[in-house]
């Protein structure tokens, strides 16, 4: 018989059985459904503002960073050109951003935030302050500071190496 210790009872009594003590154990189970959690509150928090979470990422690279080019900011926010476009666009029809001849690239548009782009930024930001910390209510403030270190730390070295799933082999992964 296996002994556990009191935080794996713990841990099984929450997650509802032992196929989720298993998987409660797996780090990449644990990241996955919380970060689908994070994405679904988030995207809702996000509604009433009439905007989807890269949307909200967009209007934050042009507010913070300033205006740029469709690439420059696919590639800081690491979304692929057509969505891009697609964002870009949804974002333009609602009078967030607007698109401006690049002084020094004849062949490029500028991507620039407008005055309601801002206003609806700081507002759906406050929204996202507050999810976070009732997200995030579990945890101590130490706690909280530790968990953006290492997940931080965890984000740069996935994206520095650029790490893919790798493919299945004979028919397994």
């Amino acid at each position: 018989m296996i002994r556990r210790s009191a935080a794996e009872k713990e841990s099984a009594a929450v997650s509802g059985g032992p196929m989720s003590e298993a998987l409660m154990k797996r780090m990449g189970y644990l990241l996955s459904r919380t970060a689908a959690h994070v994405r679904r509150r988030t995207a809702d928090a996000f509604q009433p503002f009439g905007i989807i979470p890269p949307q909200h990422a967009v209007l934050a690279a042009l507010v913070f960073h300033g205006p740029q080019t469709q690439k420059a900011l696919g590639q800081h926010l690491k979304i692929d050109p057509t969505t891009m476009v697609w964002l870009i666009d949804e974002l333009e029809k609602k009078k967030l951003v607007r698109r401006e001849n690049h002084p020094a690239d004849r062949r490029s548009y500028l991507v620039t935030v407008t005055a309601a782009g801002k206003a609806l930024f700081g507002r759906s930001d406050k929204r996202l302050d507050l999810l976070e910390e009732e997200l995030l209510s579990a945890l101590s403030k130490s706690e909280r500071a530790h968990l953006r270190k290492l997940l931080t730390k965890l984000y740069l070295s996935v994206s520095a190496r650029n790490m893919r799933p790798r493919p299945a082999q004979n028919g397994r992964n």
